[in-house]
């Protein structure tokens, strides 16, 4: 048995050294962000005075404690595998500030046979006097984020008396000043926005919707003219619509009230509280308008009546709507009408005639490429048939076929997880069970070190397989056989399954639909457009590139 041959100065290193796993936060509140370089030494330094040692590291940059989906969850789940003992973070700050979320973190913890250890506050958490300290460390924490939390509410407030948006930073069509101390003459600039050249190009979007056209066409027109948003990245159609609809270009500013009776909000959503609540309202900024009210005026009525009409894509209405991807850039493929003059030069519209990639649709920044539906449904369904076949031929050369169904790939998935976990408690007991006969003197040492060495050989193994069994997925543990009655019933049923039911079974068995544009050989040959279906037992096909053609 070995030990260090020059332990820090001050330690008590014995002949093995406690595995922990060391949790690192960074606040979202500036006067909270500590460096994560600070907070690893310090866990370091506790690490080497406590003889233990850190055998993984978990980061969360720029996340509030206040939310449940952050990576602590992930810092449980190694000590769920019994790659550490416990979680040593900074201070108990570090491990949330949700009185609701630490109760079930910690919980889930010290069921696991688990300790919290904080390297710069001296509670020995074992104890009931040190259980005490970490629940007083923890309520102080939530103290200190409800503080944080009423400044920054005071600071909002502060903004919207002031006429200026709750936020600061970059608005389109305008140049941002900061607030700055100018030294030279003692005095302290005020934060305002300043109207630029890209105002004219805002004020002619909003007049293209008050006039009746869609907020689709005029980001199509963004795209095609080279203008870019804020971030020197194309407009998306989401973007521009709530960036027009916040009507700060007309010189307004959208807050919600804070004594509106609306739920709290979600604190793992980015979307804020009132950005779902219809109770905004709008206060006069101290920016310079550069959309008339005239124009605003006419837009909001055109954006209403908008809302207020039905939308035909609120339901699918096409069975492989949500399935098609583009194959220049893999992005998706949504439906788009066709029309076509019959006789008598009669206009014909074919609603959801063709799929089109929607980053060519809204922004022009992939070539694209057009399907026409017929042929996609066409490819999915002689797919299906190829993968019917292919199951049967598997199934013909198994001597001998299981009488019960097969289990679905999460099932096979969970009972791999189980079955290794609970064989990883065994070998503790086992371990456990030896060291205990060692200190009674019932067996000599060399026969524990021989047993310690074989138990821990196969925890090795059994973590690594468990690890292994964690990152597989459904896909990637899925058998062509688990879908082979999806795949029958589609085939058997397909014009007569409503389209939302054959839309979602698709969806349990297709990875996704690319659709590949047509193709003109060196000696002229053209070959169409093609749909290629890939199962999700299958990889995802080669792309083209969304500028395959330049």
């Amino acid at each position: 048995m070995t030990r260090l041959q020059h332990p820090p100065k001050g330690s008590r290193l014995g002949p093995t050294r406690e595995p922990f796993v060391a949790y690192i936060r960074v606040s979202t509140y500036y006067e909270e962000k500590i460096s994560p370089d600070i907070q690893r030494a310090a866990i370091n330094a506790w690490a080497d005075r406590n003889n233990a040692r850190i055998v993984e590291w978990v980061e969360d940059l720029d996340v509030s404690g206040r939310k449940m989906k952050r990576k602590i969850a992930d810092a449980l789940k190694m000590v769920e595998d019994r790659t550490g003992r416990g979680i040593a973070v900074w201070r108990y700050s570090r491990f949330g500030r949700s009185r609701h979320g630490n109760a079930v973190n910690l919980a889930r913890l010290e069921a696991l046979g688990g300790r919290l250890a904080s390297a710069t506050e001296a509670a020995d958490t074992r104890t009931a006097f040190g259980k005490l300290q970490m629940g007083m460390a923890f309520k102080f924490a939530e103290y200190e984020s409800d503080r944080i939390g009423e400044q920054w509410a005071e600071t909002r407030e502060h903004r919207r008396v002031a006429g200026l948006p709750a936020t600061g930073g970059q608005r389109w069509g305008y140049i941002w000043h900061r607030r700055h101390l100018d030294e030279d003459e003692g005095t302290i600039h005020r934060e305002w926005y300043e109207p630029d050249d890209t105002g004219r190009v805002v004020t002619t979007l909003h007049e293209r919707v008050a006039e009746g056209e869609s907020m689709g066409s005029v980001t199509q027109w963004l795209g095609r003219n080279g203008h870019m948003g804020t971030k020197g990245k194309p407009w998306l159609q989401s973007g521009l619509t709530r960036y027009m609809d916040s009507g700060f270009a007309a010189g307004w500013i959208r807050y919600h009230p804070d004594d509106c009776d609306c739920p709290p909000k979600d604190p793992d959503s980015t979307a804020s509280r009132g950005e779902k609540c219809p109770n905004r309202l709008w206060v006069p900024g101290a920016h310079d308008p550069i959309v008339p009210e005239d124009v605003w005026s006419a837009y909001k009525e055109k954006r209403e009546q908008a809302r207020n009409t039905p939308s035909g894509n609120r339901r699918p209405a096409y069975r492989l709507s949500g399935n098609m991807r583009c194959g220049r850039c893999g992005g998706t493929a949504s439906a788009a009408g066709g029309a076509t003059y019959g006789a008598g030069k009669q206009l014909i519209v074919k609603p959801g005639y063709q799929f089109r990639c929607s980053r060519m649709k809204d922004n022009r920044t992939c070539d694209g490429v057009y399907i026409l539906r017929s042929v996609a449904e066409a490819a999915v369904r002689e797919r299906l048939a190829e993968w019917d076949a292919m199951i049967e031929a598997e199934a013909a050369t198994i001597p001998q076929q299981r009488a019960e169904p097969t289990a679905t790939p999460r099932q096979r998935i969970a009972d791999t997880r189980a079955r290794l976990r609970a064989n990883l408690a065994d070998l503790q007991q086992q371990l456990d069970r030896q060291t205990d006969l060692l200190t009674r003197g019932v067996i000599p040492e060399d026969s524990y070190a021989r047993e310690r060495d074989r138990l821990t050989a196969d925890q090795a193994k059994a973590t690594a397989a468990l690890a292994e069994a964690d990152a597989r997925t459904d896909e990637e543990e899925a058998q062509p056989a688990d879908y082979q009655p999806i795949i029958r019933s589609l085939l058997d049923r397909w014009d007569t399954t409503p389209v939302e039911t054959c839309r979602a079974m698709l969806r349990e068995v297709l990875r996704g639909v690319w659709a590949y544009p047509k193709e003109t050989a060196p000696d002229g040959t053209v070959t169409p457009a093609y749909a290629v279906p890939v199962a999700v037992w299958e990889a995802e096909p080669t792309l083209l590139g969304p500028r395959a053609d330049t």
